[in-house]
């Protein structure tokens, strides 16, 4: 290559280069702040009579009118193998089959270990600590059980999710064959309303929003987890790395929107216990990484 068409190549690149905020202004110009949500995923994102709805929806919303535009979700289905292929495909570079990206993710880990391996995407905006914890029936467990209850009872777990590789471990395995995998919490709750298992293990908002009307005699709490090095992590906003300026922005419209409470009111409004983001915790977990961080 001749050294005038390097030096031209180079030139053209930086001048068609985008200024750091052009990805602020972009957003403020269309008018509309991209969302990308997960597809079927109660109580977060939904369709219930045609219309989006959910707590992510809500904060999508919310976060839009803090810029002054309008919210445009896009749901999506979660990828069969792992959360870097969502962040790939909704976030930074677009599936292979097009689509294109949005301005941002919503329920994305906000963890330190995590995000230094994915260096395409920023992770800010931290709103929720979510918490592991335990649906079981007090007929068959009793209103204090622990998890040597389930070596005897049947308990449910979502499939390839920290919950279910945990109960597989556990008090050296001895919980496994009692572990019923779902594709998803919703049917664990209904398999658990109509007595075909004792318990549920999954993160507390997906089983307070599936759960949302349910008997007495089921309960949900947090249990003992002997083993398992951290039952609880932020959930936060992710965005493409270099959209420096859109990161900030957004970042100070949820610590707005968290400190003046109207992400505490958006969470009970859909009925579920809100526990506000802690700073994000360095240990990891002892058990393999589920595919997707928002199981």
């Amino acid at each position: 290559m001749q050294l005038t068409t390097v030096f031209t190549a180079a030139i053209t690149c930086c001048l068609l280069a985008s200024p750091a905020h052009a990805d602020l202004e972009n957003v403020k110009t269309k008018g509309t702040l991209s969302a990308s949500l997960y597809k079927d995923f109660p109580p977060y994102s939904f369709v219930k009579d045609g219309k989006q709805q959910g707590i992510d929806v809500a904060l999508a919303e919310a976060i839009a009118q803090k810029l002054g535009v309008k919210s445009e979700v896009r749901l999506v289905t979660p990828s069969d193998e792992k959360l870097e292929d969502d962040l790939r495909n909704n976030v930074w570079k677009g599936h292979y089959l097009g689509g294109g990206v949005t301005d941002m993710m919503l329920h994305m880990p906000y963890d330190n270990a995590y995000s230094a391996k994915v260096d395409q995407v920023k992770f800010i905006a931290p709103y929720q600590l979510e918490q592991v914890v335990f649906a079981f029936d007090t007929n068959k467990v009793g209103k204090q059980p622990t998890i040597a209850n389930f070596t005897s009872e049947a308990i449910g777990a979502e499939i390839d999710t920290l919950s279910d590789f945990y109960l597989l471990e556990t008090l050296q395995g001895k919980v496994s064959n009692n572990v019923r995998h779902f594709p998803n919490l919703t049917l664990a709750a209904e398999a658990l309303k109509k007595g075909e298992i004792a318990g549920i293990m999954g993160p507390r908002g997906e089983l307070e929003g599936v759960l949302a009307e349910r008997p007495e005699h089921i309960q949900i709490q947090r249990l003992t987890t002997p083993g398992l090095a951290r039952d609880s992590w932020a959930m936060g906003v992710a965005v493409k790395a270099d959209y420096a300026e859109l990161a900030s922005a957004i970042d100070n419209a949820m610590a707005e929107l968290v400190r003046d409470g109207t992400v505490k009111q958006i969470f009970e409004q859909h009925k579920l216990t809100y526990a506000p983001p802690a700073a994000p915790p360095t240990a990891t977990t002892t058990t393999p990484a589920a595919n997707t961080a928002q199981k």
